[in-house]
C-alpha cells in the first residue's frame, strides 16, 4: 500500500516535511512521559566498521497477489513478547498494529497489542518533543494514517487507521531494538488489505512517517546491526523472502541491474524511479515519459504493498490499444470488446489463452522490467478465473509498480546508494516451503497464525 499522507490535499493535517534521519545517526532518544529509551552511542566510523562485516538476514513471508493482495511476516513487541503478523510495505514508513479492543480491526490472524501486558511498554506523551501528534487523548500522543491501494476493488480510495502511540521492545528473529509505533484503535471498514493480516511494517524512508518516527528497519541500521539495504522476492501465490541487511544471491538467477532513485517532495520519501516507456510485444505504447511523473512524486513508485500495476489514464489506454492491435481479432474473450477485460470483467481463461497475451516491458530509463501475460492477467483467487492486473488511476493518477512486476525479480532496495537493484528471481528458491521459518505456515489462504516470532532462514 502507499501512504497517501503526501498525496491527497484533503489530508492536510497529515502532511509535513520531515528531515531525513542520516544513516550514521544514533537511535533517537524517546522522551516518553518521564522516561527515555537508551541511546546508542555508535560513531559513524564504528557503524561503518560493523556494517562491513554484517551477515544478511532472510525471513520467510507468506501471502499472494490475489486474493489477499499483500505479503506478510512475523514480529514481536513487548516483554514478554506479543506476536504479530504484519504486511511488508515498501510504500509506507510506520509500524502499525491492532490494539486490544480495536474498532474495525481483524486481529484474529494478526495479534493485538496490549500495553498493560508488557513490562517495557511506554505511552508517548503529547509533550514528548520528538513525535508529531495528530491529536492528544488523555495526554497521550495519537496518530492518524491514510493509505491508498489498500482497497483492492478501488485502489485510489483512501483507507484510514488511528490510535495512540507507544514505545516498546521490537524483535524480528535475532534482531532487536526499541521502536515507536501506532496501536490501531479505529480502522475504516474499506481497508480490504487488512481483512486478513491487520497491521503493517513500513520500509520507506523515515521522512514519510506520519508521526515523525524512526522505522524499525532504520532503527536496526542506526544501531549498527544491519547495513542500510534490504531485498525481497515475491511468489505470485506462495509467499516469498525478505532479506535485511543486503542481498542473498541464492534467490536470484542472474545479476542486478540498477535504477537510481529520484528525489520527491524535497528528499527521499518513497522508492521513486523514472519510467520512460512501456513496450507491449516490443512496440512502444506511445505515451510521453512525463505522463508517469504527473503525480506529485515526479516518477514511478515501487510498492510491495500494491498488488498490481497502477497507471494513469493515458498509459492505461496506450496499453489497451497496443494489446488490441497485437491480438485482435481474437478468440480470447474480453480482449477486443468493450466492456470487457479492460473494464474490470474477469474471465475463465485457459493457460493457452493467457499465453496468447503479448509480453510487456517497463522501461526504467534503459533498464527493462519484463512481464509475461500471466503477470498482468492474474488469477483472482477463484480456480481458472482471471482479471486484468492493471488499474487506471485517472488523468494525473499515480504510477505504481506493484507485486505483479516485482514477482519476476529479486529486488534490492539499496538505500545506502539510493538505487534499486533488479535481478531475475529464482522462483523455486523464493517460494514458501510447507513449514516456514517460524515452523508454521499461515497458508496462501491467509487464515493461520504462527504465534511465535520470525526466525531467520538458515
Amino acid at each position: 500500500m502507499t501512504s497517501s499522507r503526501f498525496l491527497l490535499a484533503l489530508l492536510a493535517a497529515c502532511v509535513c516535511a520531515c528531515a531525513i534521519v542520516p544513516s550514521t545517526a544514533a537511535v533517537a532518544s524517546l522522551p516518553l512521559r518521564r522516561h527515555a529509551a537508551p541511546r546508542f552511542a555508535f560513531t559513524a566510523p564504528r557503524v561503518a566498521q560493523l556494517q562491513s562485516k554484517l551477515p544478511v538476514n532472510d525471513y520467510h513471508m507468506d501471502g499472494n497477489v490475489y486474493p489477499v493482495g499483500i505479503y506478510w511476516t512475523a514480529i514481536t513487541l513487548g516483554n514478554p513478547p506479543q506476536s504479530f503478523e504484519v504486511a511488508v510495505d515498501s510504500g509506507s514508513s510506520d509500524l502499525i498494529v491492532p490494539a486490544k479492543g480495536c474498532d474495525g480491526c481483524h486481529p484474529e490472524n494478526t495479534g493485538e497489542y496490549d500495553p498493560s501486558a508488557s513490562s517495557s511498554s511506554l505511552d508517548i506523551s503529547c509533550t514528548n518533543g520528538t513525535y508529531r501528534c495528530a491529536r492528544c487523548v488523555d495526554s497521550q500522543c495519537s496518530f492518524f494514517n491514510s493509505y491508498e491501494t489498500c482497497n483492492l476493488t478501488a485502489p485510489t480510495q483512501p483507507c484510514s487507521v488511528s490510535g495512540p502511540l507507544y514505545s516498546d521492545a521490537f524483535a524480528m528473529g535475532d534482531l532487536t531494538t526499541n521502536v515507536a509505533f501506532g496501536a490501531i484503535t479505529s480502522q475504516t471498514s474499506n481497508f480490504e488489505q487488512f481483512f486478513v493480516i491487520d497491521g503493517v511494517i513500513g520500509f520507506a524512508f523515515d521522512s514519510g512517517s506520519s508521526f515523525r518516527g524512526t522505522s524499525p528497519f532504520q532503527s536496526l541500521v542506526n544501531s549498527g546491526q544491519i547495513a542500510d539495504q534490504f531485498a525481497m522476492c515475491l511468489h505470485a501465490d506462495d509467499g516469498g523472502v525478505l532479506t535485511l541487511g543486503g542481498a542473498d544471491m541464492k534467490y536470484a538467477s542472474g545479476e542486478f541491474e540498477y535504477t537510481p532513485l529520484v528525489k520527491s517532495l524535497g528528499g527521499y520519501v518513497l522508492y521513486v524511479i523514472k519510467m520512460t516507456d512501456i513496450l507491449v510485444g516490443g512496440a512502444s505504447i506511445g505515451v510521453e515519459p512525463s505522463v508517469y511523473a504527473r503525480n506529485g512524486f515526479g516518477g514511478t513508485v515501487v510498492d510491495s504493498g500494491t498488488n498490481v500495476l497502477l497507471l494513469p489514464s493515458a498509459a492505461f489506454a496506450g496499453i489497451k490499444k497496443t494489446v488490441q492491435a497485437a491480438m485482435c481479432p481474437s478468440s480470447v474473450p474480453g480482449v477486443c470488446n468493450d466492456p470487457g477485460l479492460w473494464s474490470g470483467e474477469c474471465y475463465k481463461y485457459t493457460s493457452e489463452e493467457i499465453a496468447a497475451f503479448p509480453s510487456m516491458q517497463l522501461d526504467i530509463n534503459g533498464v527493462k522490467l519484463n512481464m509475461t501475460g500471466a503477470d498482468y492477467v492474474v488469477n483472482n483467487g477463484t480456480a481458472g478465473i482471471s482479471c486484468l492486473g492493471i488499474k487506471d488511476t485517472g488523468l494525473v493518477g499515480l504510477t505504481i509498480i506493484g507485486d505483479t512486476t516485482m514477482q519476476e525479480y529479486y529486488v534490492l532496495f539499496d538505500r545506502e546508494n539510493k538505487r534499486l537493484g533488479w535481478a531475475p528471481v529464482d522462483a523455486d528458491a523464493c517460494s514458501l516451503p510447507s513449514s516456514g521459518a517460524n515452523g508454521v505456515r499461515a497458508g496462501a489462504a491467509g487464515r493461520g497464525r504462527s504465534g511465535v516470532h520470525a526466525v531467520p532462514i538458515h
